[in-house]
């Protein structure tokens, strides 16, 4: 006998779409960091970093792309990331 195909409702699926794709964490591309990354990279604060970030993005120096990242109190949570764009060189110093 054929198995019975049953079919779920649209926001049924809505909703178990989303809540397995919340379960997951994004993997996230080298050269991608949170504010709190760059913060300990620039030894600034998370509040300086946000700022300088923030006015990059503006001017077109830094782009910036969510993530969904496992965090210590929210679960997989969707969490700015930010990257230098073709505009600005960052070179290392020797």
């Amino acid at each position: 006998m054929a198995s019975e195909r049953t079919e779920l409702a649209p926001a049924e699926l809505l909703r178990l779409l989303r809540a397995e794709l919340q379960k997951r964490p994004d993997d996230v591309p080298k050269g991608w960091k949170t504010a709190e990354q760059w913060a300990k990279d620039w030894d600034v604060t998370p509040n300086a970093a946000g700022i300088v970030l923030s006015r990059s993005v503006r001017i077109g120096l830094i782009e910036t792309k969510k993530f969904r990242i496992q965090t210590a109190n929210r679960g997989n949570h969707p969490t700015p990331h930010y990257r230098p764009t073709n505009e600005i060189q960052i070179k290392s110093q020797p």
